[in-house]
């Protein structure tokens, strides 16, 4: 058996809570979760992509969870893109979708994403949520929700010099906390027909991966050693093929 599963995480300002910088932020807590999954779900095929105020892939999708997970420790960072100070779940969902759509050689056979988040949105969550849930569902994708949080609420420290100092954040005058929205994260579970999982309950997770999205592969689908790599590998023979023809020409 084997799927096609998008990894979707959060990686706002809000994601580096911890009470004490000696404490895994809410993203490294995130990332245990992720490298849990690949390790007890080696069939499937993962691909990653990242949001704050905007949303792009780190990975193609790919069989080769070796190189995943290096991307997951080496590559997936709050900072990584400029402003990262809003939880952009409507473009990280939105984006999904026009990937699945608009890339149906790559994305076409993802039907679940695993969005990873405290889901701390300002505003009217709802009404904002509204389009990029019906995009999903256009796209028949089903998010399962994993909410990464504390009970309360968590302050953010600041960095100095890219250092955690057991100093926090502050909005007027206070230290800035940020709550585990879990009512937001399992609207949109409910909403495409997915779950909701706090990072606490790894095992039922996985069990739910593994039980309830798994499917029999294609009878044409042969795994193999190469096919397990990250897709660049078909871009490289393609483009060789091409530069073949061209210098025969």
């Amino acid at each position: 058996a084997t799927a096609d599963f998008i990894f979707l995480n959060d990686i706002s300002r809000s994601m580096t809570a911890r009470n004490f910088c000696s404490e895994p932020s809410f993203l490294d807590r995130s990332k245990e979760v992720m490298h849990e999954i690949l390790d007890n779900v080696p069939e499937g095929r993962f691909g990653i992509i990242a949001f704050a105020r905007l949303a792009f892939p780190l990975t193609q999708m790919t069989f080769d969870h070796s190189y995943l997970h290096d991307v997951i420790d080496k590559g997936l960072n709050v900072g990584m893109i400029f402003e990262a100070t809003a939880t952009g779940i409507t473009n990280g969902l939105s984006v999904v979708a026009q990937k699945k759509i608009g890339f149906p050689e790559i994305y076409g056979d993802v039907e679940y994403v695993i969005l990873f988040s405290d889901g701390f949105m300002d505003g009217d969550w709802r009404t904002e949520i509204t389009q990029s849930l019906a995009e999903i569902r256009q796209a028949g994708i089903k998010v399962i929700t994993v909410g990464v949080g504390n009970p309360g609420e968590t302050p953010i420290p600041r960095t100095i010099d890219g250092k955690c100092v057991d100093d926090y954040l502050q909005s007027s005058g206070r230290p800035l906390r940020i709550p585990l929205q879990d009512d937001l994260l399992k609207f949109i579970a409910t909403e495409t027909g997915g779950d909701y999982f706090g990072e606490g309950t790894i095992n039922e997770l996985i069990s739910f991966i593994r039980e309830d999205t798994l499917k029999p592969p294609a009878e044409n689908t042969q795994f193999t050693q190469e096919q397990r790599r990250d897709i660049s590998d078909t871009f490289l023979v393609s483009a060789t093929v091409a530069l073949l023809i061209f210098l025969l020409l």
